[in-house]
């Protein structure tokens, strides 16, 4: 693992790359169906399988054709660059589809993607999808990717905005359910969008570059819509001063899950550490 790179890019498109997944593993509605054009482009193009759709009318059209179907998208690797202002990514999946008339499929699929130009404060929109067949596979037993999905996409955006860390609290507060408990140590619980907004202007101003490396993740459910995930972040950053400073944290999250909300949210946050915050020896 590199950990020398700039995290904010990757997390913005692996946001928008796991909601990409996630809402074709859960029936579709309305509010799915919206909350998935707010990825798109106005002039997004998708190109499936030699087959084109130009425009979010004509992908909005498409998807009946997915009803009644089960699908899953296991992220095998990605690869990106940012370097000309939007960014490129491509990205290979193990993906499994069960039918209505219970005829499956198993495949290894190839995504090559472009987003819009990247400002740096909100995750950039797709402007350009195209996925082609890499290997068939012989169907295994049917695996849920949803939870891991669903819950990444959530941590991604949260992580995205941690590495923005410019004091502004309103992104994450769709992301914290009521009554959230966030446990960032021992001695500082925060219960309240009050002392959130205190938190995030304290953070802003501990750090001048900050970096999170996520390993180590599993989600386990606990009961419909509700799921525990455990991860570990490997950090590096630097201080006001210049100093490059480093830490490993496991977070815990408790993690409540509408799914016509545009991400899950966070019920309760544990934080515990691995290796503290301290100089980067190099």
């Amino acid at each position: 693992m590199d950990y020398t790179v700039a995290t904010k890019p990757i997390h913005a498109i692996k946001t928008q790359l796991y909601r990409w997944y996630s809402f074709y593993e859960r029936e579709m509605n309305e509010d799915r169906i919206s909350n998935q054009l707010e990825i798109l482009s106005d002039s997004i193009v998708i190109n499936s399988m030699g087959k084109a759709v130009t425009g979010k009318k004509e992908y909005k059209n498409i998807l009946p054709m997915y009803k009644g179907t089960k699908n899953a998208h296991d992220l095998i690797s990605i690869k990106m660059d940012n370097s000309e202002g939007k960014i490129k990514a491509t990205a290979k999946i193990l993906f499994q589809t069960i039918r209505p008339d219970n005829t499956n499929s198993q495949m290894e699929i190839g995504y090559d993607l472009l987003s819009t130009e990247f400002n740096g404060k909100v995750p950039p929109k797709f402007d350009q999808i195209t996925i082609n067949p890499i290997e068939k596979k012989e169907f295994s037993s049917f695996s849920d990717t949803y939870p891991k999905n669903r819950l990444s996409a959530l941590m991604h955006y949260w992580l995205f905005n941690i590495e923005q860390m410019d004091g502004n609290a309103e992104p994450f507060k769709k992301l914290l359910a009521n009554n959230f408990e966030l446990h960032f140590s021992k001695d500082n619980v925060v219960t309240s969008i009050d002392q959130f907004e205190k938190w995030v202007t304290y953070a802003a101003s501990a750090v001048s570059e900050t970096n999170h490396f996520p390993e180590n993740l599993e989600i386990k459910k606990l009961e419909e819509n509700l799921y525990v995930m455990d991860v570990d972040f490997v950090w590096r950053g630097k201080s006001p001063d210049g100093n490059k400073l480093q830490a490993v944290t496991h977070h815990k999250w408790t993690v409540e899950d509408d799914i016509n909300a545009p991400f899950a949210k966070i019920r309760k946050m544990e934080v515990t550490y691995k290796v503290p915050f301290s100089l980067l020896k190099e």
